[in-house]
């Protein structure tokens, strides 16, 4: 060892100052290599995740615009794209804090007061002109590492329901069911609340609220409820739909079938499938609905929609109301 800091020092070179480098060269290339086999498992992810996907939309549609197989393709090479820069963006900022690390013993040398004005323009600079870019930015790499959300996700924000088209370094496209975009800033995606139908898995448990009168044969409409589900060609085949009584109010009886779907387009289209087979049924079988107390008068809606009574009512009261006002202007 005394000779290797001999052979050192007659070099010109400080022992300790040597052993600094090359600690933090062989750790530093250890650490890279960990980060970018990180990084490229991470991408391998994701690029699977996207490539299991049948279709990029919320609602399935025939439109002929652009194939699956394009969208596909276009999904994988815009995540391409973007983990290519944040890959280059962050070895760019691990090569920089490598080298801080190597210069660290001369950083002595340079006067506090220099390093310190020197970081408050820096601050400066980046709190006033580019802080909203830089919060995108930062966001834009945290995504795909945090799986909030990922390319082909189906999601529901507020009121807006439709799937992650594109994920870009700085914002987020959602594809609404109705063909519209909604682009994002990512800063503000990291802060909304929404609700993921594909974060864990596809299966959705789809149910639709319906009201039937107390005249109504419970069982009979249980037995039109759930063979309206089992019909459908969105069922899933697994378990067996459900039917249950959500609550007696004055107008009526509500109603619920669920039943089990594998994605969210079945349970989009399980739900219009039931609705158009209870009112078919309803209306086949005489079931009544929801029962108003309109004027003083019960009026009790079936399948066919008791549209002459509601007018008629409507009507009576119409016309006592001029009378009442005649008989007071006499």
């Amino acid at each position: 060892m005394q000779q290797v800091d001999d052979i050192i020092s007659n070099m010109g070179l400080s022992p300790s100052l040597t052993l600094h480098f090359l600690v933090t060269l062989v750790v530093g290339f250890i650490i890279l290599q960990l980060i970018r086999r990180s990084l490229k498992s991470f991408e391998r992810r994701g690029t699977s995740f996207i490539d299991r996907l049948k279709f990029f939309e919320a609602v399935k549609s025939r439109a002929h615009i652009r194939s699956a197989k394009k969208q596909k393709e276009k999904a994988l090479e815009g995540y391409s794209q973007r983990f290519t820069i944040i890959r280059r963006m962050i070895l760019i900022v691990y090569v920089l804090i490598w080298l801080m690390t190597l210069l660290t013993p001369f950083l002595g040398q340079i006067s506090a007061t220099f390093i310190s004005l020197f970081a408050a323009a820096v601050a400066a600079v980046v709190g006033i002109a580019a802080r909203p870019f830089l919060e995108n930015l930062i966001a834009g790499v945290v995504i795909p590492f945090s799986r909030q959300f990922r390319v082909g996700d189906t999601v529901l924000l507020e009121k807006d329901y439709g799937t992650v088209e594109d994920i870009t370094i700085t914002h987020t496209i959602i594809k609404l069911w109705d063909w519209k975009r909604l682009i994002i800033p990512n800063n503000q995606m990291l802060n909304r609340e929404m609700v993921s139908y594909t974060t864990k898995d596809s299966y959705l448990w789809a149910y639709v609220e319906f009201w039937v009168s107390y005249d109504a044969d419970i069982l009979k409409v249980e037995e039109v409820a759930l063979e309206a589900a089992q019909k459908s060609l969105h069922f899933a085949r697994e378990g067996v739909p459900r039917f249950w009584i959500m609550e007696m109010a004055r107008e009526g009886i509500k109603c619920w079938v669920a039943a089990w779907t594998k994605s969210p387009t079945d349970s989009w289209y399980i739900k219009i499938d039931i609705r158009t087979r209870l009112i078919q049924d309803f209306q086949k079988r005489g079931i009544k609905t929801h029962s108003y107390n309109i004027g003083g008068e019960d009026l009790r809606f079936s399948g066919e929609v008791a549209r002459e009574d509601v007018d008629n009512t409507f009507r009576k009261k119409d016309d006592g109301g001029d009378s009442t006002n005649a008989g007071n202007q006499v």
